[in-house]
């Protein structure tokens, strides 16, 4: 396992977060979408863990949850427009 520098890992997520814009050029779900990424993050260090997976899994899928989190934050997702109220 090589570790990079933070430059060279946000480079790649900077790469990523075009792609991803690309592709789904809508912001709607991109919550959900983060949401599916960790999933598939934490999937991938378990793997990795039993011996069944790649490093480069991990990071590929961390990749993808740095991307759709700044995808949350930078942008708007109508799909979560409902109002909001305190549980009793």
């Amino acid at each position: 396992m090589k570790l990079r520098s933070d430059e060279d890992f946000l480079k790649e997520v900077l790469v990523e977060l075009d792609r991803a814009r690309v592709k789904f050029p809508s912001a709607n779900l991109s919550m959900v979408a983060l949401m599916e990424e960790v999933g598939e993050l934490a999937q991938a260090k378990l793997k990795w863990r039993a011996g069944k997976g790649s490093w480069f899994e991990v990071h590929k899928e961390a990749i993808q949850v740095c991307a759709m989190a700044m995808r949350v934050a930078l942008e708007h997702d109508e799909s979560f427009n409902v109002k909001y109220t305190e549980p009793s």
